[in-house]
């Protein structure tokens, strides 16, 4: 299944304490998402490319898009899943260049 693209403002973000640090996190369709990624709008088809490679793998993914930025969204359920296979630098870290 592809991603789904949304427009931020679109959800509702809010704060909590997941894996050691406070994230923003979503709810969307019944699900719990966390950012596990953002980065600049210019590298928006990279990040797309990875939450289709995430998909892949069997993890629920969103893309959430601002004017100048876009984020990947992982379902709590699938963090395990989405760790191994997130740039190295985004884990633990929520903008990255890559």
């Amino acid at each position: 299944m592809l991603p789904r693209v949304l427009p931020e403002d679109q959800v509702q973000i809010f704060k909590f304490w997941f894996d050691g640090s406070l994230q923003a996190g979503i709810h969307h369709c019944n699900e719990l998402y966390y950012r596990a990624l953002t980065v600049d709008i210019h590298q928006r088809s990279r990040l797309y490319h990875l939450a289709c490679r995430l998909s892949r793998h069997r993890a629920t993914t969103l893309v959430s898009l601002t004017a100048n930025q876009c984020s990947l969204w992982v379902s709590l359920r699938d963090h395990a899943v989405a760790v191994p296979l997130l740039p190295r630098s985004a884990v633990g870290f929520s903008h990255v260049q890559f």
